[in-house]
């Protein structure tokens, strides 16, 4: 289940080339999204979430739990059978991600971590991690928004109430697919 929830983005993202950085994700066509270290969270955070993804009329639901400090970043994903699926470790420069072997070599970790940092970081990491692309960042009343130009690429409407105690919904409009993110700080 969790590998076909994280292929749900992957699928229809292109494949970066060899040696491509591992602080780096391709998150929509031509924009290069610039992973910002655990420190641009600006606090230290413990939140549990579930989360479901929608992908080519399909849907599909994960746990994880993630711990972030100023220096490091820990993300365990558990598929719908308790099995770790997923671990991203960030100390020093860059992430280092763990899938399991049993998931395909389509899913790419780097994706599934920009994308939380698209949902959760300040406006101005995101807007720093795009900057090099020529994509924007624009942020309203409970909206955020990657465009480049005058288009829309990603989208996240947040719920009612503040910090990571509401729900994310990110709408990738580039690749097609939703993801639906309800946090709880631990």
């Amino acid at each position: 289940l969790l590998a076909m929830t994280l292929l749900a983005g992957c699928m229809a993202m292109p494949k970066p080339p060899p040696g491509y950085p591992a602080n780096q994700a391709i998150v929509a066509p031509q924009l290069n999204f610039v992973l910002q270290p655990p420190a641009a969270l600006g606090k230290t955070v413990s939140v549990a979430q579930t989360i479901v993804t929608r992908f080519r009329g399909s849907s599909f639901a994960v746990d994880a739990q993630i711990q972030i400090t100023p220096d490091t970043l820990n993300f365990v994903a558990m598929d719908g059978f308790g099995r770790r699926a997923l671990t991203i470790a960030w100390r020093d420069s860059a992430p280092v991600y763990q899938p399991a072997s049993w998931l395909p070599s389509a899913v790419r970790p780097a994706n599934i971590l920009a994308d939380f940092v698209i949902c959760y970081w300040p406006d101005a990491a995101v807007a720093a991690a795009i900057k090099a692309s020529g994509a924007t960042l624009v942020t309203s009343d409970g909206v955020r928004k990657i465009t480049r130009g005058k288009r829309d690429l990603i989208v996240v409407e947040y719920g009612p109430g503040t910090g990571w105690n509401r729900s994310a919904k990110l709408r990738n409009l580039a690749f097609g697919y939703e993801i639906d993110v309800q946090s709880a700080e631990n």
